[in-house]
């Protein structure tokens, strides 16, 4: 193969990954009738929705800036609230910053009714 198509496979391997991993995401918005459940297709702008479910200032994002604990509380937080949201235990949130548990719970968040 030739670097044109081994590039093209690779663009296309990781299409497929971020389409996977942002189902559970546009799944839940959409569940709760968020009127820009869309958004959780575009890159950033996903974020800003997540922010919305949760609740949530755009001020928490400047936690981001606190080297590693920052991004890992945030993202606790934001997870938490939207687990909330979806009436199932809090504690899932949890789960959502551990690497493959992320996505299994992400789908249960998602998909299982509470």
């Amino acid at each position: 193969m030739d670097n044109g198509s081994d590039f093209f496979i690779g663009l296309i391997k990781l299409i497929i990954i971020y389409v996977i991993e942002t189902i559970p995401l546009f799944v839940i918005a959409y569940r709760s009738q968020h009127p820009l459940s869309w958004l959780a297709w575009i890159p950033l702008a996903n974020i800003w929705l997540m922010f919305d479910m949760a609740h949530l200032s755009f001020v928490w994002l400047l936690l981001i800036f606190v080297p590693f604990v920052g991004s890992v509380i945030l993202s606790i937080m934001l997870w938490m609230r939207i687990v909330e949201n979806t009436n199932k235990p809090s504690w899932l949130g949890f789960l959502m910053v551990i690497p493959v548990v992320n996505l299994a719970t992400g789908y249960y968040v998602a998909f299982v009714d509470s």
